[in-house]
């Protein structure tokens, strides 16, 4: 099933519990959108439900998550592990959304809740990345990881 806004914005990756308020919010926040590659972090306003956060470590205001307490799993059929942390999603008020230029239109590749105020980088194992990228995901997921149930 393919996930819309209710403007008809394509949303391809529909699995972090999104409702019909975030999606009508994403549309509010799109609507002079021209179809460019964007990575924005949102405050939700008063009155939009919370969304649930896997991330933990600094930049969701934790200590850093040590390796005794991570396992790595590969997540949604990715070429690469991720590293999990047994404890739960928590409630956010940020939502990341990542959008960009589609196959045949202008989609939303994802969004999801966070409590950080801004994107964590790609994992590791993302070969998209240039050098510079991998040292600093590398660094940044030395310290985070995401819950398991997430």
């Amino acid at each position: 099933m393919t996930t819309r806004t209710p403007r008809g914005i394509l949303l391809a990756h529909d699995d972090h519990g999104l409702g019909p308020e975030h999606l009508l919010l994403i549309d509010n926040q799109f609507s002079h959108w021209d179809g460019r590659f964007i990575v924005m972090c949102l405050e939700m306003p008063a009155g939009c439900p919370d969304l649930p956060s896997a991330l933990y470590g600094p930049a969701a205001g934790d200590p850093p998550v040590q390796e005794d307490e991570v396992s790595y799993l590969k997540r949604n059929g990715r070429p690469g592990p991720s590293r999990m942390v047994g404890l739960p999603n928590r409630p956010a008020r940020n939502m990341i959304i990542v959008a960009g230029p589609g196959r045949d239109e202008p989609v939303i590749y994802t969004a999801y809740g966070t409590q950080a105020s801004s994107a964590s980088p790609r994992e590791p194992w993302d070969r998209s990345m240039n050098d510079e990228e991998k040292a600093e995901s590398e660094a940044f997921w030395a310290d985070h990881a995401l819950s398991e149930e997430g």
